[in-house]
């Protein structure tokens, strides 16, 4: 039973038209159109400054009854034992769901969980009752053996076939783009699948197998038109795979799940995922299918994870689960947030199911059905996105679907083009990282993570012959008749024939802030070496409070490459900066005042500089008018907001006397 709540608006507000509050932002903008007030969001579309409330659209309908989102767990440590363990601490916790991550997985970044056979299947699940939980599955090129081992441990508990849920198994177009090529023919992987879903079928088991995933192109610097669009064509693809099957027109968008990542981009992150129910519905309708609500997993977005002062993803992570429940998420993950140091402990991974409890059970948010109805920005950019992506999704389409689009490159180079962007906007502030390029901290203490001995790849040990892939599900049946029979996943993936097959450019999945963090690890390095960071003097002039501001802005931007800037100080000569400059040690320096101090003293303080030793001088602030001056002088450059800090701090380990090595594996 739904309850509707009026609410009471203060007449104050009413009162006002939008001309009203259009003039009041252009007295605030002292004459400027409101033009001026207009972004571009990481949609690629633009945000006007001013929206009007929606009179007429209707809440969407989300989550099933509004009931509570599904709190997933993510899952990867390799040992079966140690695992399991993390299983029922997650569950005991408050997790409804596990997201299993084995080492083949796109999403495994060196771990996984090591499974090799249907005891070790059977150890995972010791204790859990799988027929309440959601289970799902990161396997890779070894889905379809991993999915009936883990359907077997599950079905062994002697728990009712329907009530299973493994979702997700199976992301062909996602392990294709993430990897670049395939061992064979598209048509062999898409006969496993069809083959699994049918032995699935005839044990009773009805599992959403298939994975429409946007975290792949997410990853890989998608923005959200595009993450929207490519998700859809990656579920339109595989309704037509299993079309081929013996499936039912009624059924068959129960065979497809949905997942997309959720960043810290609050209002963007509601959005999409309100726009993808609305493309869902209209996919389904053109395809002449019957209209069965979409199942959408969202998880915290990898690509916004820092490794420097991570303690701000909690926040990051805080506001993705938020934006993510409100927009209708069936179940959501949060990245513990340690995830980019390595493989989170306890700690870090009860913070991670924490913060979505108390989201979902104390804040009640999910008891509220499409809290953004109504709301004539959320209503407006949703319905701007949904055109966008479809028009991108219809793009795909032209080019052959999103398996040809992989393959001729097109899908790259759209993602290429707007990870560029992304990287730039990183690059010069325009889209801060707090901890990481804004307000670094250098002296933060490392974070405590789980260390795992690398894997060994199991060898094979027995020769296997297996049927081809079928719509009967012959080839899943005799996998698991031989894993019954002692045999190992090692040697089912090494009875698979492997002819070759299509190749395409290879999404490498990044987070924004590496530029940064492989700075600080030349930091780091140049610190063991000699005792102290690399250091930038600051040669601040006039009094204090015409250097502080431009002074603590160097500091700031300094840091973030892991430079520790000299304090500031009030020098009564200019021999007086140059001497200080000297007893430094630095190499470095940087000029800090007001435009007029600088017309007044830049140029012979930037001649004194260079000439006792500094190899690179910056200014903060702006001058044209003394850039030819100044750059006789010996000045390197500027410093100010919108500038290239990564050009910047790139250049000033250049300009120091050694190569420092950047452990470029670590950042991975």
């Amino acid at each position: 039973m739904t309850t509707v709540q009026n609410i009471e608006i203060q007449e104050f507000f009413l009162e006002h038209t939008r001309a009203d509050w259009e003039k009041a932002a252009a007295a605030a903008l002292k004459g400027a159109g409101l033009e001026k007030l207009q972004s571009t969001g990481g949609d690629g579309l633009v945000t006007l400054p001013i929206y009007g409330a929606s009179q007429t659209a209707a809440p969407l309908h989300l989550r099933e009854a509004s009931l509570p989102w599904t709190i997933v767990q993510r899952v990867d440590i390799p040992e079966i034992t140690a695992a399991n363990a993390q299983i029922l601490e997650d569950l005991e916790g408050g997790a409804g769901g596990i997201d299993l991550i084995f080492p083949a997985s796109n999403r495994s970044r060196g771990a996984g969980i090591n499974l090799n056979s249907l005891e070790d299947a059977a150890q995972l699940l010791q204790g859990v009752l799988s027929d309440l939980i959601t289970l799902r599955l990161n396997c890779g090129h070894e889905g379809t053996a991993i999915s009936l081992a883990m359907m077997e441990a599950c079905l062994a508990q002697g728990i009712d076939p329907a009530q299973l849920r493994l979702e997700g198994t199976i992301d062909i177009i996602g392990f294709y783009a993430r990897r670049g090529w395939l061992g064979n023919p598209i048509e062999v992987p898409e006969g496993r699948l069809l083959d699994l879903v049918a032995y699935a079928r005839s044990r009773g088991v009805t599992s959403a197998f298939a994975r429409a995933d946007g975290r792949t192109f997410h990853d890989a610097g998608a923005n959200a038109t595009q993450e929207l669009g490519l998700t859809l064509a990656s579920a339109l693809y595989y309704l037509k795979v299993l079309e081929r099957g013996s499936i039912d027109e009624t059924t068959l968008p129960h065979h497809v799940s949905l997942t997309l990542s959720a960043d810290a981009d609050q209002f963007l992150t509601l959005i999409k995922a309100r726009a993808l129910r609305k493309l869902w519905a209209a996919l389904l309708q053109g395809a002449d299918l019957p209209p069965v609500p979409a199942r959408l997993h969202m998880e915290s977005s990898w690509r916004m994870m820092t490794k420097a002062d991570p303690w701000v993803n909690l926040l990051r992570g805080t506001t993705s689960a938020f934006a993510a429940g409100v927009g209708g998420a069936d179940s959501v993950c949060v990245l513990p947030f340690t995830s980019a140091a390595g493989l989170p402990n306890a700690f870090a991974r009860r913070l991670a199911r924490n913060t979505q409890l108390i989201l979902a059970e104390e804040s009640n948010l999910f008891r509220v059905m499409d809290p953004g109805a109504g709301s004539g920005m959320i209503e407006a950019r949703t319905d701007a996105l949904v055109n966008a992506a479809w028009d991108y999704f219809q793009k795909i389409e032209a080019a052959g679907g999103v398996y040809a689009a992989l393959t001729s490159g097109l899908i790259a180079e759209d993602i290429k083009e707007n990870r560029r962007k992304q990287e730039n906007d990183v690059a010069t502030g325009k889209r801060p990282l707090t901890g990481t390029s804004a307000y670094p901290n250098l002296d933060e203490p490392q974070v405590d993570t789980i260390s795992v001995p690398e894997l060994d790849v199991a060898e094979s040990t027995q020769a296997l012959d297996l049927p081809p892939p079928s719509t009967d599900g012959a080839l899943s049946a005799a996998i698991l008749n031989s894993l019954r029979g002692q045999a190992t996943l090692s040697d089912v993936v090494a009875a698979r024939e492997r002819k070759g097959g299509d190749t395409c450019p290879a999404l490498e999945p990044s987070r924004l802030s590496e530029p940064f963090e492989r700075l600080r690890a030349c930091s780091d390095a140049y610190k063991e070496r000699h005792g102290h960071r690399p250091k930038v003097f600051l040669a601040s002039m006039g009094k204090v409070a015409q250097h502080t501001a431009r002074a603590t802005f160097a500091t700031n931007l300094y840091a973030a490459g892991g430079f520790e800037c000299t304090e500031m100080q009030e020098f009564e000569q200019n021999t007086d900066i140059v001497r200080a400059f000297e007893r430094c040690g630095a190499v470095l320096a940087c000029l800090c005042s007001e435009d007029d101090v600088y017309e007044r003293l830049a140029v012979e303080v930037c001649a004194l500089l260079k000439k006792s030793g500094a190899q690179r001088i910056t200014l903060a602030g702006r001058l044209p008018d003394l850039k030819e001056a100044l750059g006789q002088a010996g000045l390197s450059g500027f410093i100010f907001t919108g500038c290239n800090i990564l050009e910047e701090l790139q250049a000033c380990f250049d300009a120091l006397d050694e190569k420092l090595p950047c452990d470029q594996e670590a950042l991975s």
